[in-house]
């Protein structure tokens, strides 16, 4: 009597496979899964969340020292250019035959197969940002929220962050609160700029993607050294999506650089800020507000806490100093207000 062996795999419903491939995430091996099987090709474009990590192309440039003008262009270059040239590059590139270094298509033509998605996390690749030529081993943590334009920026900032011991906690005179010198308040201002030109690059990316998905729900775009964090919900897309119909009809499509508005600053600093939950201390802390002069949470008299209650919110350690940092900037008495030109 011939015995038939029963394949198993195949008793799995739908729905299980589906659980499994959303849990999996990344757009790589989901790629690969699709050439499996006929049923892994039908199931696998209905995932709903994906994880993108986009190659570097760019090498990266040494930094020089201070602010001579090699430096100055090396910042600019950093900033202004690299991050605007990948993204460019990225949306522009529609031919199938155009392979990454990685040998599959570029990733925006992958992601058309996932029709359904509605969560992508875009992770960039990291090519500094011109904050090490004038802070050295600084730290510049920033999360940016976006609809139509900016809505939002919250940026923590230290020259040096480190972990103290208790003995140095409890010994440590609290630092008088002192003004920032103009050396210093010139660092904190190109630390805004670069993050807010980071902010914006990022923003302009995710255009070309929200063509393609409409079903989308949510995104994060971050990097790979995890200084810097877009965040949009579903609000924020609609929102998004109807700007940007004016120009759905064009042919070329015409997709605008996404431009940072008039803005309304606030800077509170600690020369010396020390964190007992964590026992970290930073050294230079900064913290900086920002919104729109003519925005939502203007108009609705959104309190400072409001906004920065989610500012770092996660799970991980250095999420939970960060979140520690802004509860402590924001007892700071003496703050710097100042406004700032739509660029």
């Amino acid at each position: 009597m011939e015995v038939v062996q029963q394949d198993h795999f195949d008793r799995l419903p739908d729905a299980l496979l589906l659980l499994i491939f959303n849990k999996l995430l990344d757009v790589k091996a989901l790629s690969r899964c699709l050439s499996v099987c006929k049923r892994f090709s039908s199931l696998i474009p209905q995932t709903n969340a994906l994880f993108v990590s986009i190659p570097s192309r760019i090498p990266a440039s040494k930094p020089g020292n201070g602010l001579c003008l090699a430096s100055l262009r090396i910042f600019f270059n950093r900033v202004f250019t690299k991050p605007f040239k990948h993204c460019r590059r990225i949306v522009a590139s529609k031919s199938p035959s155009s392979k990454s270094s990685n040998g599959h298509h570029s990733f925006i033509n992958v992601l058309k197969k996932f029709e359904d998605v509605k969560f992508i996390h875009v992770q960039f690749p990291f090519y500094g940002s011109g904050i090490d030529l004038v802070g050295g081993d600084c730290l510049v943590k920033w999360k940016a929220e976006f609809g139509g334009q900016l809505k939002s920026c919250i940026i923590l900032g230290a020259t040096s962050y480190f972990l103290a011991k208790v003995k140095e906690l409890q010994e440590q005179e609290q630092e008088e609160e002192r003004f920032l010198t103009d050396d210093e308040l010139r660092v904190r201002i190109i630390w805004t700029i670069s993050c807010l030109i980071a902010a914006s690059a990022r923003h302009h990316f995710l255009k070309k993607i929200l063509l393609d998905h409409p079903n989308l729900e949510s995104v994060v775009i971050s990097d790979e050294q995890k200084q810097g964090k877009l965040c949009m919900g579903r609000e924020e897309l609609v929102e998004m999506r109807g700007c940007m119909e004016p120009f759905a009809a064009s042919k070329p499509l015409l997709i605008e650089r996404t431009k940072v508005p008039d803005l309304s600053i606030k800077l509170s600093y600690a020369p010396e800020l020390e964190l007992p939950v964590s026992g970290y201390r930073m050294r230079g802390a900064t913290l900086v507000v920002i919104r729109p002069v003519d925005g939502d949470l203007m108009r609705k008299g959104l309190s400072d806490g409001e906004l920065l209650g989610s500012g770092f919110d996660g799970d991980h350690g250095d999420e939970k100093v960060f979140a520690e940092a802004v509860g402590e900037m924001m007892k700071m008495k003496k703050s710097y207000v100042m406004t700032m030109n739509s660029f």
